[in-house]
């Protein structure tokens, strides 16, 4: 419960920062800005010149290392306890209780999406060095909501698609996490070597609650270490489990950490993380005003600002 109700403090929160950068322009951050999907289309420029494409930051590259860090330390908590774009799905499969069953040869094959969407977004912001992909991300849709009917005009194609995933996250759990985030496959990868791992103990009665209970459908009961790059370590299945922290529990270094404390550990990371960095300069993801400024020794005219 406390996992959820972070959740939402923090969509809120993000969709008033969405409403106060339409309303008020720059001096908040645009979408592209604080997406860690922002940094890797921004990485080879970064890495080659030194310099940030249009409407990344020097901040956009910190957020995301730290997510990639995240990954390692903590497996895929960001997706499971931070994200907003995640939370929106995962809030959007609550509204009915109808969920249909992907056959299993279809499921393994559309999971390969989200790699060759990695794949493609990371090639061709490579190649044209700018947010090309702008016009087809769901997500930049959605952080344009409220500008109504406006946003089919401005992104047709990613509001189309944000509509689509919409509809089947009714009857799909994190539809867009399993087969479509770049982010989220990237994530997986690093959460493979991730030190934070769900162990199974001999003693389970093998109920089969916690593979009924995954939303990403990982069939923890035929494991004894879930080392899963779908596990977006949301605590579900150890939630539901008869004897949690005998039976299943989180482990890291050793140590069993309970789903409650691993939200609120991975949220005190991760927001402390950023704190620390903006108190030191490492993390701006704004500009001061429209009329002359220049980033990483870009200069960046007045109307490109807008995100």
């Amino acid at each position: 419960m406390l996992r959820l109700i972070l959740l939402a403090i923090i969509l809120i929160s993000v969709m008033a920062s969405h409403w106060a950068h339409i309303k008020f322009g720059t001096i908040y951050p645009s979408v592209h800005a604080v997406c860690p999907v922002g940094g890797l289309e921004n990485l080879w420029s970064w890495l080659i010149s030194g310099q940030n494409i249009q409407k990344i930051f020097s901040g956009t590259m910190t957020l995301f290392f730290l997510t990639l860090f995240l990954a390692l330390v903590l497996g895929r908590t960001f997706c499971g306890n931070i994200c907003p774009f995640g939370a929106v799905f995962e809030f959007t499969g609550k509204l009915t209780s109808k969920k249909i069953s992907v056959e299993k040869k279809l499921d393994s094959i559309l999971r390969t999406m989200k790699y060759l969407v990695l794949i493609g977004i990371t090639l061709m912001a490579w190649r044209y060095q700018t947010l090309w992909i702008s016009e087809y991300d769901p997500y930049a849709a959605f952080s344009h909501i409220w500008e109504g009917m406006n946003v089919f005009k401005e992104a047709p194609i990613g509001t189309t698609l944000l509509i689509i995933i919409l509809l089947a996250s009714l009857v799909i759990e994190r539809f867009f996490c399993k087969y479509l985030c770049p982010a989220g496959a990237l994530y997986g990868l690093f959460s493979k070597i991730s030190i934070l791992k769900i162990r199974r103990t001999a003693d389970c009665y093998q109920c089969g609650k916690c593979s009924a209970t995954c939303p990403q459908n990982i069939d923890i009961m035929q494991t004894e270490i879930v080392a899963n790059p779908e596990c977006i370590a949301c605590g579900r299945c150890i939630d539901s489990c008869p004897k949690p922290d005998e039976f299943l529990r989180f482990s890291w270094l050793g140590r069993t950490i309970k789903p409650v404390w691993l939200t609120v550990l991975t949220i005190l990371f991760f927001f402390g993380s950023l704190f620390l960095f903006q108190q030191i300069g490492m993390y701006r993801v704004t500009v001061p005003s429209v009329s002359s400024i220049t980033e990483s020794g870009k200069y960046l005219q007045a109307e490109d600002l807008r995100g």
